[in-house]
């Protein structure tokens, strides 16, 4: 049976950092529990020399709270439990907790650091939630050279190491992973010289033609890059080849969920190489990136934003709970668009499968089958809403009153006196 980090937490809970140096799986871990919710519980920036521990969390009002995101509540829960009754992570303490969600800014970004007894301390960038403002900000990633995330993610690394009296980890998984490697990159050389390592667990890579701008040599050497074997979102914008690639228990995009990557005694089980698949959807990536300017990804970006907005409830997990409604409502978004703007986003997207190539097809499919399976289910449900709404049209068409056909007056003959 493959091992994760939650059974990574069962078998080594027990040793100290002392018996168990810290190591990658143990970033991980962090990262993935720096997605939990941890707003009016852990102190922020303003609350100077305060911290909490996981048992202050634990007994605290709203620990429920932490784990509002349905889609990972369970391994979520367990992650905590374990982390809380464990050794090695039982009296870690928190503290310079920040969130911010702006819809006209178009920014997510979150960061918490974490503080061992042990005088280990490990600044945690969360990587895209829920909400959808993230996934825009993610998106004008394409367009913008420094997103309004990545600008927050470097004040906040200047802000905490001025807290902080040693040397610090600094990581995340996702964006968070791209927010890490960022920060560190544009850091102030005072900084940058205290960062021990930095841990991006399938984030983008930085635009090559912006590392130049952020010092990326700098703290090239310091960098772990590690994505699964079928990575996607780690393979945005990636150039350097710079990562490990590691097992999954899972397959396609699910892979990118920390609670599938595999485990191996005390490290995480590495992979020889990307799979064909991932291979092929890099490089159509990239092709098809290249393929549009700045003005056609903005526009493209406003087009899948405008449609995804249509959604009442604008956040992933309403989403997830609720599939067909929201199919619904996407599609409404569609129709109110503007014909041109349909256009533009359906030969975009043509674009993007001519990249893929006839020959991938059937090797994505192979190679991402869970993955595809998931897709299958939700081409289905839209299936399922396109013929709700044609029988709703016909219903509605045969409802209409026929038009009377109104009599033709004949022009009276007038006899000219």
């Amino acid at each position: 049976m493959s091992d994760t980090i939650l059974e990574y937490l069962e078998k080594f809970g027990s040793k100290t950092f002392k018996r168990l140096p810290f190591g990658e799986v143990d970033a991980l871990i962090l990262s993935q529990f720096s997605y939990l919710k941890f707003d009016g519980i852990v102190p922020g920036p303003e609350d100077v020399d305060s911290f909490v521990t996981l048992q202050d969390i634990k007994n605290h009002p709203s620990f429920n709270d932490l784990f509002t995101d349905k889609r990972y509540e369970k391994p979520n829960r367990k992650l905590f439990k374990l982390m809380e009754e464990s050794v090695r992570f039982g009296d870690l303490k928190m503290d310079y907790y920040v969130n911010i969600i702006g819809e006209e800014m178009e920014i997510q970004f979150s960061a918490v650091t974490f503080r061992f007894p042990e005088g280990i301390d490990y600044v945690a960038y969360r990587g895209t939630d829920e909400n959808m403002v993230g996934w825009k900000e993610d998106a004008n990633l394409s367009i913008m050279e420094e997103i309004p995330g990545e600008k927050e993610a470097v004040k906040y690394l200047k802000d905490v190491a001025k807290v902080l009296k040693g040397n610090f980890y600094v990581g995340g998984h996702s964006k968070g992973g791209l927010n890490a490697i960022y920060a560190s990159s544009a850091a102030p050389v005072s900084v940058k010289k205290r960062i021990i390592g930095i841990y991006s667990f399938d984030g983008p890579a930085i635009r090559e033609d912006v590392r130049s701008k952020v010092d990326y040599q700098g703290v090239r050497d310091r960098y772990h890059k590690f994505v699964p074997k079928s990575s996607l979102i780690g393979m945005i914008f990636e150039t350097d080849d710079i990562y490990t690639v590691v097992k999954n228990k899972s397959a396609g995009i699910l892979q990118h969920d920390p609670y599938t990557w595999v485990v191996k005694d005390i490290d995480l089980w590495y992979e020889d190489s990307l799979s064909k698949s991932a291979e092929i959807v890099k490089t159509a990536m990239a092709n098809w990136l290249k393929d549009l300017d700045k003005d056609a990804r903005t526009r493209f970006i406003d087009c899948v934003f405008e449609v995804a907005d249509a959604c009442k409830d604008n956040d992933l997990v309403s989403i997830y709970l609720n599939p067909v409604k929201s199919i619904r409502q996407m599609m409404d978004g569609y129709d109110r668009m503007d014909e041109g703007e349909r256009n533009f986003l359906k030969e975009v997207l043509n674009g993007l499968i001519q990249n893929t190539g006839g020959l991938a097809k059937d090797e994505v499919r192979s190679g991402w089958g869970e993955f595809t399976d998931s897709v299958d289910k939700w081409i289905v449900m839209v299936q399922g809403v396109m013929e709700e709404r044609k029988a709703s049209k016909e219903k509605s068409e045969k409802k209409k009153p026929a038009k009377r056909k109104l009599p033709v007056k004949k022009n009276k003959k007038t006899s000219k006196g």
